[in-house]
Parts: C-alpha cells; sequence; structure tokens
C-alpha cells in the first residue's frame, strides 16, 4: 500500500518535473533579434518547484516558501507547487516553513545554488519519509511493541514558547480473543518527557491503533486528544499540544472557537448542542449550523456536538488568545447496531476501568449495564430512565422532562454526568434533547444521599444521573 501511493506520487511528479521542462523549451520564437531594454537580461529568470509530504503520501499545500536572496514568499498550492519568475542571476536558496515541519522540528531547503540569466530551475523538495524520521528521533527500544511513532512539542499557548519537563502520555487498549484465555484486555501507557525545545518523542509503538494523547505539568492538563495510527508496517504521527501554565480546573479564558455543525441528510443544520468539554461553556447552533463560543481556556480541548437522531461527534481544537480556531462538524445520520461479542466483551472491560463494575457491586444505586439497555432498543434517554425507581418521566411541549420523586426536602432536581463529564444543561430536560438512548452503553442512578464523592455537586439535594456512552468505553 505504501509502495503504490509512494509509486503514483513520484510518477506525478516525473510527470510535472517533464511539462514544467518542455513548457520552460518552448517559448514563442521571435521573427527577429530585438535590443532589451536595460536590465531586462535580468528579468526573465524563474525558480519553479514542488514540496512533497512523504509522511503522508501526498504534495504538501500551504506552505510558505522563501526564496533567500530575492526576498520573495510563495504559499504552494494544493499540489504543492511554487513559482518565482521575474528574478535577475544570481545565488538563491530556497527554503519551505510549515507547522507540519514546526511539530516534526525538522528544516527543508535547498543548498545555495546559482540561477543563471534567461533560465529556468525546477526544484524537488520533500518532507523525509516515516521510517527515516524514526529512525533519527528514536533510540533502539527492545521492548517496543511495533515500528510506529508519535512525535511533537508541547507549547505554552499564551507565551507560545515551549515547555520543557511536561510529561507526555499515550494511551491505548489491547483486545485479544482466543480460545484459551477468552477475551482479554491489556492497558498500554507509554509516556516521555519533554527537552528543552519543548519537544518530545513517544517511540516502539504499534500500528493500526486509536489511542488518546495527554500532556501535563504540575497543575496544568490537556485534555485526553483522540488519535489513530494507519495500517502501515511503519506509522508516524506528528502533534503539537498546546498546555497553559494556568491551574486546568479554570473554566473561563480569553480564547474563542467558532464553527458550523452539519448535518448529514438534514435540510436544516440548526439546533444543535456544542461543547467545550472539561468547561462550563456550552451553545445551541443557529439555523446555519453555526456557532461561537468566547471566554475559554486555553490549551488543547476536545470539543463534542451532538443532536438527536444523530451520532455526536468530537474534535480536537487547540485553543489560544493568540488565534481564533474554526471548525466544520458533519455529524451522521445514528443507525444502531447489534454490537458483536467481541464489542460486547470490550464494552465490559471498559466499564471495569470507569469503575462501573466495582459500584455496582458496593449497591449503593440502581445500576443498568449493557445487556439490559440493549434489550430496551431505546430511541430516547428517557426510554432508559423511566424504569428507574425514584425518578418520573413527564411530558411536557418541549419533550420528557425527568424529575426526581425522592429528592431531599421534596427537591424533584436531577444532576446528570456524561462520560465523567458534568452535564452543563441550557434548559431543563435539554439532555433528552441531545443524548440519543443508544448511545449509552450503562446508567449509574443515585439518591442524595448515595451519591459517591467524586459525583457530588452543590448541596446534594438532587437525584444523580451518571451515564457512560460508547464514545468514552469503547476507548477503555
Amino acid at each position: 500500500m505504501q509502495l503504490g501511493s509512494t509509486a503514483r506520487l513520484m510518477a506525478a511528479v516525473a510527470a510535472l518535473t517533464l511539462s514544467q521542462s518542455l513548457a520552460a523549451q518552448t517559448k514563442p520564437a521571435t521573427t527577429a533579434p530585438t535590443t532589451p531594454p536595460a536590465g531586462a537580461a535580468q528579468d526573465i529568470s524563474e525558480i519553479r518547484g514542488v514540496v512533497i509530504d512523504s509522511l503522508n503520501q501526498s504534495f504538501l499545500a500551504g506552505a510558505d516558501v522563501i526564496i533567500q536572496g530575492s526576498k520573495r514568499q510563495i504559499t504552494t498550492d494544493s499540489l504543492g507547487r511554487f513559482r518565482a519568475d521575474s528574478l535577475a542571476p544570481g545565488t538563491y536558496q530556497v527554503g519551505v516553513f510549515h507547522p507540519l515541519l514546526d511539530t516534526l522540528g525538522l528544516s527543508l531547503a535547498t543548498r545555495p545554488f546559482h540561477l543563471g540569466a534567461d533560465s529556468s530551475s525546477f526544484i524537488v523538495l520533500a518532507v523525509p519519509s516515516a521510517a527515516t524520521i524514526i529512525k533519527r528521533a528514536c533510540p533502539v527500544r527492545p521492548r517496543a511493541q511495533g515500528t510506529s511513532a508519535v512525535i511533537g512539542h508541547v507549547t505554552d499557548p499564551e507565551t507560545l514558547q515551549p515547555v520543557a519537563g511536561a510529561e507526555v502520555s499515550i494511551a491505548w487498549s489491547e483486545l485479544e480473543a482466543s480460545k484459551e484465555t477468552g477475551v482479554r484486555r491489556t492497558p498500554r501507557v507509554i509516556w516521555d518527557s519533554t527537552d528543552a525545545n519543548g519537544q518530545y518523542r513517544l517511540c516502539g509503538l504499534p500500528n493500526s491503533m486509536q489511542a488518546t494523547l495527554q500532556a501535563k505539568r504540575g497543575k496544568s492538563v490537556t485534555a485526553e486528544i483522540p488519535i489513530e495510527l494507519g495500517d502501515r508496517d511503519t506509522e508516524l504521527f506528528a502533534r503539537t499540544l498546546l498546555l497553559s501554565s494556568a491551574d486546568s480546573a479554570a473554566k473561563v479564558g480569553n480564547a474563542t472557537v467558532s464553527g458550523k455543525v452539519v448535518l448529514e441528510g438534514s435540510p436544516t443544520n440548526g439546533g444543535s448542542r456544542v461543547e467545550v468539554v472539561g468547561t462550563d461553556q456550552v451553545v445551541l447552533t443557529n439555523d446555519k449550523g453555526e456557532f461561537t463560543i468566547n471566554k475559554l481556556p486555553s490549551g488543547s480541548h476536545v470539543l463534542m456536538a451532538r443532536h438527536l437522531g444523530f451520532g455526536a461527534q468530537t474534535v480536537a481544537v487547540d485553543l489560544s488568545p493568540h488565534q481564533p480556531q474554526h471548525v466544520t462538524i458533519q455529524l451522521p445520520k445514528f443507525v444502531a447496531t447489534i454490537a458483536p461479542v467481541v464489542v460486547n466483551a470490550k464494552s465490559a472491560a471498559g466499564l471495569d476501568k470507569v469503575g462501573f463494575s466495582q459500584r455496582q457491586k458496593a449497591g449503593m444505586g440502581y445500576y443498568l449495564g449493557p445487556d439490559r439497555i440493549k434489550d430496551m432498543h431505546p430511541q430516547y434517554l428517557s426510554d432508559i430512565l423511566r424504569v428507574v425507581p425514584g425518578l418520573r418521566v413527564s411530558s411536557t411541549p418541549q419533550g420528557d422532562v425527568i424529575s426526581s420523586s425522592r429528592g431531599v426536602g421534596g427537591s424533584s432536581c436531577v444532576q446528570y454526568y456524561v462520560d465523567d463529564m458534568p452535564w452543563e444543561s441550557t434548559s431543563p430536560g435539554d439532555i433528552n434533547q441531545f443524548v440519543n438512548g443508544n448511545e449509552v452503553v450503562a446508567a449509574e442512578v443515585y439518591q442524595a444521599s448515595n451519591t459517591p464523592a467524586q459525583y457530588t455537586r452543590g448541596m446534594n439535594s438532587c437525584a444523580t444521573v451518571v451515564l457512560w456512552t460508547h464514545f468514552k468505553v469503547r476507548d477503555q
């Protein structure tokens, strides 16, 4: 697969090189010699070229190309091409700058070369391959799980300076099934500390895996950023993480993110819920699906979008007060599927990891596991919770509203946690409008006096509902 992609890419470059060469050889002929005006001989030389991203088997679009010696800066097009004409004869050097190169800690430039009068030079510059970069960056590790790697930098989003001494970790799970041992899930974690330049290297990783990447230093920690390594023999993933020096408990800041939520097959895109996970910032999209969230804490975060009848989606966003972020999120039509046995086993292992199974054994609340929820075939969250003693489901013009019939002092309030994060409501009962019943893998319900400490908020007079969806459980 990699060899085929490389061959096609090099063939495209060869064709492009040939076309540039032919173009240079087929200049229109003049009928008679003419005397050029003064300085004209210096205005017909040019430098053409293409920049290849060998890491991703594509061309490097949007790169800044600096022509040293001419004070010329050009941006590569969608095919990685650039052109600088009307150059005087002389000595030049071409350098390339791109966020990918910054993340990899690489510089890309030609050696100085001479450009003659009335001449054209064609240059091919290439980002090194994954194998080449990994060989340079990673030491030999006898107990490595594979030959792939994740490398990058950690940067302070306020000062834009590298963060030294931060701990960067990658976590994933390996699931194996055999007749002898059954289904066995083994959690894996590899970590590294950033150097003086903020660079980290996570080496010896397997390919074909989903994982989460996180950086922390002191009381500051990024979100768990989801990443994925492909199925080539050697994969390299490059990622810069923004780690603020502020305490991660801070819920507000000076960063902004805006964007659009697109609903698959829907005539309108309005009414989707968008939140920055781990903060109190929640908004609903307008009729065009557009949204803006201000006063956000800086750093690498996860943005989640939900709409009833559509699958929830998460995207990583790097927030900084220096540059507002803009994202587009596409929500697919939600299609319920019956999970195979191996996935059910993985769900059970995931629930063990988040503590559901241990709390269920303690018996302090009411618990609904994967098998029981699957038999309900729920479309709405209220379809699940209406069977829970102590909860009441009331139909209103705005939809079903869930309340408690056993609250302390007659209180009927219900507070929610979704995948271990507090649910911030924008209106009563809105959780039933945004969390699909088929997304829920397990549920825990506690009356006020029996609520575990980690799920206690305020005066603890409300019933507490803890929901686990496949977005969290499948990654455990």
